[in-house]
C-alpha cells in the first residue's frame, strides 16, 4: 500500500463502487473506504459513474481476481488500524451474535456531522446517528460534536444488523417497547468526561 492511483469509477452497488486503475481486475471501493466526514449510506452520496478518484490499494487477491480500494488517507488507516489491534485484546462479538434491541455499553470512538461510531465490543463499530443521542434536541440546533464527545461512554441498543455491509446500527434511546420501567436521561454538561447516558 502506498503508491496512489488515479482511476475512473465504473460502475455503482449498494455496498461501493468499481474503480478501474488500469489493471487487469476493477477494484472494489467500498462505501467504509470513501470517507470519514460522513456516515456513507449508498455510494452515490460520494461518487458517480465516470468520476475520476485517486485511489490506494488496499488488498490484492489474484486467485479470485479481486482487488480492494480506498480513499482514505494512509495516516488515518494507519491510526484506525494500530486503534483496533489494541482493542482485539479479548474476543469480539460476532455480528451474527447480534440481534435488534440487545443492549450495549459503548465508547464513542470518533465523531462526524452525521453521528458517530461507538466500539461496543463487536467485530466492527456500531454507528449511532446524532438524532438517536439521548441529548439530541435538548439544545436546539446544537451540532453532534456539542453533545458526542471521544471516550464518551454510552449506553445503546442495536437497531439494526447488516451482515452483507458488515455494519450495526445503533440507538441510545431505550427502544418502547421492552419490557421494564425506563429511566430517565441524566442530563449532563458536556465535557463532564463521567457521565454516562440511560
Amino acid at each position: 500500500m502506498g503508491d496512489v492511483y488515479n482511476g475512473t469509477v465504473i460502475s455503482l452497488t449498494d455496498f461501493g463502487a468499481y474503480v478501474d486503475i488500469g489493471s487487469g481486475c476493477d477494484g472494489l471501493l467500498h462505501v467504509s473506504q470513501m470517507t470519514r466526514e460522513e456516515f456513507v449510506e449508498h455510494p452515490r452520496q460520494v461518487v458517480t459513474p465516470g468520476m475520476e478518484v485517486d485511489v490506494r490499494v488496499l488488498r490484492v487477491s489474484p486467485d479470485l481476481k479481486k482487488m480492494q480500494l480506498t480513499m482514505l488517507p494512509e495516516e488515518t488507516l494507519a491510526v484506525e488500524s494500530a486503534a483496533k489491534e489494541e482493542r482485539m485484546g479479548g474476543e469480539r462479538i460476532a455480528l451474527e451474535g447480534l440481534g435488534v434491541d440487545d443492549e450495549l455499553w459503548g465508547e464513542i470512538r470518533r465523531v462526524t456531522a452525521f453521528g458517530a461510531y461507538v466500539e461496543v465490543g463487536a467485530v466492527v463499530d456500531g454507528w449511532l446517528h446524532f438524532m438517536d443521542h439521548p441529548l439530541f434536541g435538548n439544545v436546539p440546533g446544537a451540532k453532534p460534536k456539542e453533545f458526542m464527545e471521544v471516550g464518551q461512554r454510552i449506553r445503546c441498543w442495536v437497531s439494526g444488523v447488516d451482515l452483507e455491509l458488515k455494519r450495526v446500527k445503533l440507538t441510545a434511546n431505550r427502544p418502547e417497547d421492552l419490557p421494564g420501567p425506563r429511566r430517565e436521561i441524566r442530563k449532563s454538561v458536556v465535557g463532564d468526561d463521567d457521565a454516562d447516558y440511560y
